[in-house]
């Protein structure tokens, strides 16, 4: 039995890598038929309606006192991110936005040590200041690594804070809550809105008129429905049937995937990118990094 569950947890731990990893160039794909905007929404719906489908039961438990988190992890754990992570692959290769990605977790001890009151080690200080090194590398203008919008770069940056604010209102204000309801409720204040505005936008006059533009809509469908609802709840059924620290491995593996993805699409891959890279991966070990008893 232990045997079996060993095997499962690996095989989810590298379907969400694969999933979330290749995130990055369904957006890009996505954006070949579809504004920003667009593809921000479509996948805001889609992720919101299949999530109701599978957990329409979990409505019941919305309380009055969860509004509030519920709303901020709505916007700024999808809502936003949706829509920033488009505009920076509009001009940004994908592979450099997927390792700016891999900041969440950088970003997600400062703000619980500024807003949150978290306590703090040496050794996570050393690993904030060497992922943030490795993030000036890769941002800087003047390494050249970018090109000339390589201030787009920033946009993804914003979209990584955002899912920060958002992992410490769940961390702080939801533990009541399970991962399924938790993304059902808090898509609900998003995935509806984002439903009417492709409706209303002409966006499925758009899909119906352009065979290209109903191909790139898929890889948005399996953006939202395997990337958001899917994986989310894999990756909590993860955490239990493993470890915490197990589950959250997978952050290192995600960068790895999307250069990857960049590499296949014949992105330029420089050798200041990969530095870039080793040091966000290193930061970002550091900082869950757990003394041995």
């Amino acid at each position: 039995m232990e045997f079996i569950q060993r095997h499962k947890a690996w095989l989810i731990f590298i379907g969400l890598a694969l999933v979330w990893g290749s995130s990055f160039i369904l957006m890009k794909r996505g954006l070949e038929s579809f504004h920003f905007y667009e593809v921000g929404s479509l996948r805001l719906a889609f992720a919101f309606w299949f999530t109701a489908a599978i957990g329409y039961k979990k409505f019941k438990l919305f309380r009055r006192k969860d509004l509030r988190p519920l709303f901020i992890v709505g916007i700024l754990g999808n809502g936003i991110p949706y829509m920033l992570f488009p505009i920076a692959l509009s001009e940004i290769d994908s592979s450099v936005v997927g390792v700016v990605n891999s900041l969440v977790p950088l970003f997600t001890l400062v703000i619980g040590i500024m807003f949150f009151k978290t306590g703090v080690k040496r050794l996570q200080v050393l690993g904030i200041v060497i992922g943030f090194t490795g993030a000036y590398i890769l941002i800087n203008p003047h390494g050249n690594v970018l090109g000339e919008k390589w201030y787009f770069v920033f946009f993804a940056v914003a979209a990584s804070l955002c899912y920060a604010l958002s992992i410490n209102t769940i961390s702080k204000k939801l533990q009541h809550l399970d991962s399924l309801s938790i993304t059902l409720l808090s898509l609900m204040f998003v995935g509806i809105p984002a439903t009417l505005f492709v409706i209303l936008n002409g966006t499925p006059a758009k899909i119906a008129g352009d065979p290209e533009a109903f191909i790139n809509m898929s890889y948005i469908v399996i953006l939202g429905v395997f990337g958001t609802s899917i994986a989310v709840i894999l990756f909590n059924y993860l955490i239990k049937i493993s470890s915490p620290i197990f589950s959250a491995s997978v952050t290192y593996f995600i960068p790895i995937v999307a250069i990857a993805w960049g590499w296949f699409d014949g992105e330029r891959i420089v050798a200041t990118t990969f530095a870039g890279v080793c040091l966000i991966l290193l930061g970002v070990y550091l900082v869950n990094k757990k003394k041995k008893a």
